[in-house]
């Protein structure tokens, strides 16, 4: 008897690729989402016990883990309450028993899939697709299911192969269709033994370990694993080195990217690098044993994401592959901050001060410091003060910003007025103030006793 293993609601198949097929519209997880996190509801699956579906669900994600050349990889977070958590949540990948209500599945399926995913498109390897932020699988739980172990026993007794009709789910989880669809003509007995193919009977394990054609579509997804490095090609005294993986410094700033051993080898054709300044693109014959590490200077501020991009052949791979890899805002530039600012007298002996710096590149400012008189004791560091005096009088005003290229500073004479008489306008402004700026995060004020200060 086959049963029918399907995707509900918005998943259904696209026309045929080399034999597999993608989710239309294509999705996928992207690889800054990787390990996949996954919860297991409370509810266990006829036939098994609780530790045996957990183990099993864990097998059948590492088998796409297994498939050459793939990224991807699963961690189990937690079991949770089937009862509160329910299937049809976004928000977690989540596998369920439960299927009751608008749900059910019936008699007919042995699991469906839902993969939700965000309205970000994304290009990996040459496809657009929507980048998936969860699935949700439900199982019949009409079903009597089976270990690896027994489906393929004399115990079996019509049982159905609980990790093979698991990493067939998990499979429609990472943006596969089927191999071939009911009613489709599949001559191939490599579709037909597909990992992804529509079907399988009770006590047939054919479908635990994916074959070449879902290799293949694996690969169309995620691409060969590929990665490579970024280093300051020369430090000095005013670089400050690397901040979250980012090589920040003064610019013009000299970076050096190599790829590791690791993905080199005779199946990559060639590599190309994008510096993500407009600069030219550097092209590697992937022949080259070793591969050369590749110098680039940023001469202006920014922020930069570099890509490697390769293509190559490798059967295990699917054939010809396509791969890129991103780093974003890997490398940060900065020149030497220019502060302005403006004030504006409010009258009652209140300033309010508008910070006019421009921020060029996010990050390239990391310190303001307001300084009045000269008094660098009683600095304030905030983005925009407004200051209310004791009394009136002209006092220096000076604004200090700082960040990796450097320090720059201004001073103004500000002048401080009483609150104006009827008929008499006694405000007193800077210079004239822009639209919206960017607010940066506030820090700590100190207090002044010749002053008082709101941020």
């Amino acid at each position: 008897m086959n049963r029918l293993l399907i995707l509900v609601s918005i998943l259904a198949a696209s026309p045929v690729l080399s034999g597999f097929k993608l989710i239309e519209p294509s999705r996928a997880w992207h690889l800054d989402d990787l390990p996949i996190e996954y919860y297991v509801g409370d509810q266990e699956p006829s036939g098994l016990e609780s530790d045996e579906k957990l183990d099993i669900i864990q097998a059948s994600f590492d088998q796409w883990r297994d498939v050459p050349c793939s990224p991807l990889d699963a961690v189990l977070v937690d079991e949770i309450d089937n009862e509160t958590s329910g299937f049809g949540r976004p928000d977690i990948s989540l596998f369920t028993f439960d299927g009751g209500g608008r749900d059910d599945l019936g008699s007919g399926p042995l699991a469906a899939t839902v993969t939700h995913a965000s309205e970000e498109v994304l290009d990996h390897n040459g496809i657009a697709f929507y980048r998936v932020t969860a699935m949700n699988i439900i199982y019949n739980e009409g079903l009597v299911w089976a270990t690896p172990a027994t489906v393929g026993s004399p115990d079996c007794h019509n049982a159905y192969d609980f990790q093979g009709v698991t990493t067939h789910e998990i499979g429609h989880g990472l943006g596969l269709g089927h191999s071939c669809d009911d009613g489709e003509a599949c001559p191939d007995p490599i579709l037909r033994g597909a990992t992804m193919y529509w079907s399988v009977q009770s006590c047939n394990d054919s479908q635990q370990v994916p074959n070449e054609d879902d290799w293949s579509g694996i690969n169309a997804l995620y691409g060969v694993a590929l990665d490579f490095e970024v280093a300051e090609a020369d430090v000095d005294e005013d670089s400050e080195g690397g901040n979250g993986g980012t090589i920040v410094g003064s610019a013009p700033l000299s970076v050096s990217l190599s790829i590791p051993d690791t993905f080199q080898g005779e199946q990559f054709t060639s590599y190309q690098w994008n510096f993500g300044d407009g600069s030219d693109r550097v092209t590697l014959d992937g022949s080259l044993d070793p591969l050369p590490v590749v110098d680039h200077t940023y001469e202006v501020e920014g922020q930069y994401t570099i890509t490697l991009s390769v293509d190559g052949i490798d059967e295990e791979c699917g054939g010809y592959f396509d791969a890129h890899q991103r780093k974003v805002g890997v490398v940060l530039a900065c020149d030497q901050p220019q502060p302005d600012f403006g004030f504006e007298n409010l009258g009652d002996f209140s300033v309010a001060f508008e910070n006019l710096s421009p921020l060029g590149a996010f990050g390239c400012i990391t310190d303001f410091e307001w300084i009045l008189d000269g008094n660098e004791d009683e600095a304030v560091r905030t983005y925009e003060p407004t200051w209310v005096f004791d009394d009136a009088g002209t006092h220096t005003v000076t604004l200090r910003a700082s960040g990796p290229g450097g320090s720059g500073e201004i001073s103004q004479d500000v002048e401080v007025a009483k609150m104006a008489d009827a008929g008499c306008d006694c405000a007193v402004s800077g210079r004239a103030r822009p639209g919206t700026v960017a607010l940066l995060l506030l820090l700590v004020l100190g207090l002044s006793p010749r002053r008082r200060v709101r941020s």
